[in-house]
């Protein structure tokens, strides 16, 4: 049986200790709770074609194509999408980190809630892209024409 740790102390004493360590969870909590909404990111796709939003559980939110999105291929948005909500899941790991430092800083707590919320990994480098402008279908390497009616003078453009 564990000795009682409030024995020998005056009521009143007992009864200000705990009240002080209720007020302290409860801050700590507040703080954490502020700290987690705060969590949200958005981040866009490189170039700002896609806009997306993820919830600090990572769940999207929303997404958003601007104008520029209309300049790629649509075989080339999904993994414009999937870079935005991996840079929105990277910062809204790093927010949730920082307010799991702050609300418990000693290492061993960190350490079980980094097996929960993983530290954010680096971004990955951008993979080259077609511009996106058409111009895979008007010219070919090389300057190579396909066999067809004679040059007209064009631009060298298959599609007319």
């Amino acid at each position: 049986m564990q000795p009682n740790p409030f024995e020998g102390m005056d009521h009143d004493a007992v009864m200000r200790m705990l009240r002080e360590r209720a007020a302290d969870v409860e801050e700590r909590a507040r703080r954490m709770s502020a700290g987690f909404a705060a969590a949200a990111a958005t981040a866009s796709s490189p170039g700002g074609a896609v806009t997306v939003t993820l919830s600090p559980t990572g769940a999207l939110q929303d997404i958003s194509f601007s104008a520029k999105a209309a300049g790629h291929k649509p075989e080339a948005l999904g993994p414009l999408v999937m870079s935005a909500v991996a840079a929105a899941q990277r910062q809204a790991s790093a927010k949730l980190t920082e307010t799991l430092a702050g609300t418990f800083g000693d290492p061993s707590t960190m350490d079980f809630f980094r097996r929960f919320v993983p530290e954010p990994e680096p971004a990955a480098q951008p993979a080259r892209r077609d511009p996106g402008d058409g111009a895979v279908l008007r010219r070919r390497p090389g300057g190579a024409r396909p066999p067809g009616p004679p040059d007209d003078g064009s631009d060298g453009g298959i599609l007319r």
